[in-house]
């Protein structure tokens, strides 16, 4: 009775490790209502499959994907992250447990007389040498995964992410090619030394496969920096490009005033009033109005790009407001006019796609010791429900996530915080950036 207790306890310690593990990887998706109900259900779903398989077979083998397929339908439902996500961090979880298993059965099976068979059978020391060496290593590489989670963003290509899924793939076929052999087989030292040796190999694979893993987010971090710089570059020249376009027609138009004005005069001075009225509403509609708005504020760069944006909602039927109080002057141009023409065009981009209530506000003000920047656009349906970590949709996701990065990049640089939340189908995006206050 005791060792059928001490099985079941071990089972549902991997079982309740494996759901947490998962679930604090992905995270659960926002406006998700009873969370725990989906918890608790997959932690079961996992719990009966086990005990189900205990029964029918002494190991798994193949039949084990059941598990991953618990976990990708849990994820589904519940979790965060792209169906590719999920389906990676499942395999992995599983391939950890396999391998885990695998490598201690075989270890403890070199070490002591009993076989494999009677290890996975037989109640005694080496039995429970095993469930706790299993389990304890595999609470043990869970969490150095979610510390590891923590400290980096991995920005890895699908093809990078297939390679890796496909070595965990290859090592718990290998794995499972092994253990059955070692079944089958009588039990011999030298199949236990050749099992050990072919387990260390996996394992190795496995470490060094880690080791690239890491090394090409490393590589494609740098390659996201040079990027973000080519993004800057390429929003100052815009910027530069846009205001010399825009005081070009303001310098053109200072020249010519004084001919248009000398010629309605003239046309008022002889009587013809209906003539000087046609003139001058001629005059409005096709040499003085730009067919924007022309912002003006302390900013050379700010009054180009948003000039620009507010040209750009004209042209699709965009309602645009706007109201600088703020002294932009006390942000840098250049991350100030990335920072707004990344969120503005992200509100654009988004306000295209709907048919209706296509409308933007821009508000820019100072609050103690900080300049708050806050855009607020019109949404038909919840974006941050489908969308949680406003992850790129885009194919090529190393490219068009720059602007986003840039733009964390600049809060992160002027010490601000940033916040994104949904009211009233409104997308508020929210920034705080600290200024620097004059010294007297």
């Amino acid at each position: 009775m005791i060792w059928l207790i001490i099985e079941y306890l071990a089972t549902l310690i991997q079982c309740f490790v494996s759901t947490e593990f998962v679930t604090r990887y992905l995270e659960f998706k926002n406006g998700i209502n009873k969370k725990y109900i989906g918890f608790i259900a997959a932690f079961s779903a996992q719990v009966c499959a086990t005990l189900i398989l205990n029964r029918i077979t002494i190991f798994e083998g193949i039949t084990g994907l059941i598990y991953p397929a618990i976990v990708i339908t849990y994820g589904i439902i519940f979790l965060n992250g792209s169906l590719y996500e999920k389906i990676v961090i499942a395999c992995i979880d599983n391939g950890l447990k396999m391998i885990l298993s695998i490598s201690v059965l075989t270890l403890i099976s070199c070490l002591s007389p009993l076989g494999v068979t009677r290890l996975l059978t037989q109640q005694g020391v080496e039995r429970l040498a095993v469930l706790v060496m299993t389990q304890s290593s595999y609470f043990f590489l869970t969490r150095m995964l979610l510390r590891l989670r923590r400290k980096n963003k991995f920005a890895l290509s699908i093809m990078e992410w297939s390679a890796v899924l496909g070595v965990f793939i290859t090592s718990f076929a290998a794995g499972v090619f092994v253990f059955e052999l070692l079944i089958a087989c009588p039990n011999t030292k030298q199949n236990d030394f050749y099992a050990v040796l072919i387990m260390a190999c996996l394992i190795l694979i496995n470490v060094l496969c880690y080791y690239i893993f890491v090394k090409m987010n490393a590589i494609n971090e740098e390659k996201l920096r040079y990027s973000l710089m080519e993004l800057r570059l390429k929003e100052q020249e815009k910027s530069l490009l846009e205001m010399k376009h825009s005081y070009e027609k303001i310098r053109n138009l200072r020249h010519d005033m004084k001919n248009y004005v000398e010629c309605a005069v003239t046309l008022l001075h002889n009587g013809k009033s209906t003539e000087a009225k046609n003139y001058l509403n001629s005059l409005l509609e096709n040499k003085i109005s730009f067919g924007t708005q022309i912002v003006l504020t302390n900013s050379n760069a700010v009054n180009a790009v948003v000039s620009s944006k507010i040209a750009l909602c004209q042209k699709h039927k965009i309602a645009f407001r706007y109201e600088i109080t703020g002294n932009v002057e006390q942000v840098p141009e250049l991350d100030l006019s990335i920072l707004l023409a990344n969120l503005l065009d992200n509100a654009i981009e988004a306000s295209i796609k709907i048919k209706e209530n296509r409308e933007i506000s821009l508000k820019i003000y100072n609050e103690r010791n900080y300049i708050v920047i806050l855009i607020v656009n019109y949404i038909k349906e919840s974006v941050l429900d489908k969308n949680p970590h406003l992850n790129t949709t885009k194919k090529d996701k190393l490219q068009h996530g720059v602007g986003s990065l840039s733009v964390k990049d600049i809060v992160k640089k002027h010490s601000g915080t940033m916040s994104i939340y949904e009211k009233n189908h409104y997308f508020y995006v929210n920034i705080w950036l600290t200024i620097s206050l004059p010294v007297h």
